[in-house]
C-alpha cells in the first residue's frame, strides 16, 4: 500500500497536475490585493508577474530572490522613504512594492515547497539518514536556504544557467551534508 502511495505521488510530481480547464481572461478584470493591470491577458510584457519563472535556471533565481536576506530600506538615512502611521512610528507593511512583496512571496514559497520535497522524497522512500543527499535541520527557515543557494550561486556563477532544482540539490548537499554525521 506504501509503495502505490508513493508510486502516486512521484507520478503527480513527475508528470504534472491536469491542465487548466478554465477559459481565458476575454474580459479586462480587477487584479486582486491592488497589484498592477495585465490588461486582461495575464501575460503582457508590462506585468512583472510573468517576467520570471523561479524553477528555469539560477538567474531566474538570484532574480526574484534578489531582495531577500537583505535589509530594507535604501536611503542613505536609515529609514529614509519609510511611511510612517499616524503616531511617527514606522510601518512596516508599506516599505515594500507590491511587485516586490510578490517576488520575495514567490521565492520563500518556491525555496520552502522545493526544500520540503526534496527532503520527503527520502523520507516516503526509507532511505536510512546516513545515505540522504541532504539533512536540512528541522525548523530551518526558507530566509537561511535562500542565502545558502545565493552563496552556491556566487561560487559556482558557471552553474547559473543550470535548472533550479539542480542548483537547489547541489546547495543543499554542500550545505546540510548527511554524511559528517558518520
Amino acid at each position: 500500500m506504501r509503495l502505490l502511495i508513493v508510486a502516486v505521488l512521484m507520478g503527480f510530481l513527475l508528470v504534472g497536475w491536469p491542465a487548466s480547464t478554465t477559459p481565458k481572461k476575454t474580459v479586462e478584470e480587477p487584479t486582486p490585493f491592488g497589484m498592477p493591470g495585465t490588461g486582461g491577458s495575464g501575460r503582457q510584457s508590462g506585468d512583472w508577474r510573468s517576467r520570471r519563472d523561479i524553477s528555469r535556471s539560477g538567474r531566474d533565481l538570484l532574480e526574484v530572490c534578489s531582495s531577500v536576506g537583505l535589509e530594507k530600506g535604501g536611503g542613505s538615512e536609515k529609514g529614509a522613504g519609510v511611511e510612517k502611521d499616524g503616531e511617527g512610528n514606522r510601518d512596516a507593511g508599506r516599505d515594500v512594492s507590491d511587485e516586490q512583496a510578490w517576488r520575495d512571496a514567490m521565492c520563500l514559497g518556491w525555496v520552502g515547497g522545493f526544500t520540503e520535497g526534496f527532503l520527503v522524497r527520502d523520507e516516503l522512500l526509507g532511505v536510512p539518514r546516513r545515505d540522504r543527499l541532504a539533512c536540512v535541520p528541522n525548523g530551518e527557515s526558507a530566509m537561511r536556504i535562500v542565502r545558502v543557494m545565493k552563496k552556491y550561486l556566487a561560487d559556482h556563477p558557471e552553474k547559473a544557467r543550470r535548472e533550479t532544482r539542480y542548483i537547489a540539490s547541489l546547495a543543499l548537499a554542500g550545505a546540510f551534508p548527511c554524511r559528517a554525521a558518520r
